[in-house]
């Protein structure tokens, strides 16, 4: 389990909106919904690393019923010949606090959303790192998740069922197809034994450019 013990707050604030510097007040009020967020969450992840065969219906996630279609994860994982399957979550107690925190101030609860985000963020990274350290001498890719570019969010059913998540982290999908818990995120990084490029990543990629808000600001997610 790794531990996280503070959150990115520059990120957090970047995630409610925020622009310039924040005052005394504001941080200590982002520093209460911080601590109290992270007295509950119980960050965790899990994954596995299957090999992949390139189809015609897309590509094949060995010994899982996980099919990914689409041109661009096609050639995201171009080179690879197996791919990490992975899910990282903050726990119903991310959720918790979050809820707790609008129902106090709204205010509260727009920063305990936004500093949760950022340690979604973090808790992806600290996972992908100690993934990757016991992958010596592999290649990888950056970490591409359902609806980035043309890889539907209809896959994630499957991607959690690979994976177990259900059981082993309690991670499910809602009825409109949405992870619960709602911090959660699941991601597949390509692996070669060769140097593989890295592919675009970002805006060029995200189905949701747009509509998104940091776009029309000149920022980015």
């Amino acid at each position: 389990m790794i531990a996280l013990h503070h959150a990115d707050m520059a990120e957090a604030f970047r995630y409610m909106g925020h622009r310039g510097t924040p005052d005394a007040a504001l941080l200590e009020k982002a520093g209460r919904c911080e601590e109290k967020l992270l007295q509950q969450s119980v960050p965790r992840y899990l994954y596995r690393v299957q090999p992949i065969a390139f189809t015609p219906k897309g590509i094949a996630v060995e010994h899982t019923a996980l099919l990914l279609p689409g041109e661009d994860i096609r050639a995201h994982l171009s080179g690879c010949d197996r791919v990490i399957v992975m899910c990282a979550t903050l726990s119903v107690g991310a959720d918790a606090a979050i809820r707790q925190a609008q129902a106090h101030d709204v205010l509260e609860g727009l920063m305990t959303d936004a500093i949760a985000s950022a340690l979604t963020e973090q808790l992806c990274d600290a996972a992908e790192a100690e993934i990757l350290a016991a992958l010596p001498g592999l290649h990888a890719t950056w970490r591409f998740s359902p609806g980035y570019g043309d890889l539907p969010l209809s896959v994630q059913g499957a991607l959690l069922d690979a994976l177990g998540a259900g059981k082993h982290l309690g991670v499910t999908l809602s009825g409109s197809g949405m992870l619960i818990p709602t911090k959660s995120v699941t991601a597949l990084i390509g692996l070669s034994p060769h140097s593989i490029p890295k592919g675009k990543r970002g805006c060029a990629v995200c189905s949701m450019r747009e509509q998104c808000t940091y776009r029309k600001k000149g920022e980015h997610c």
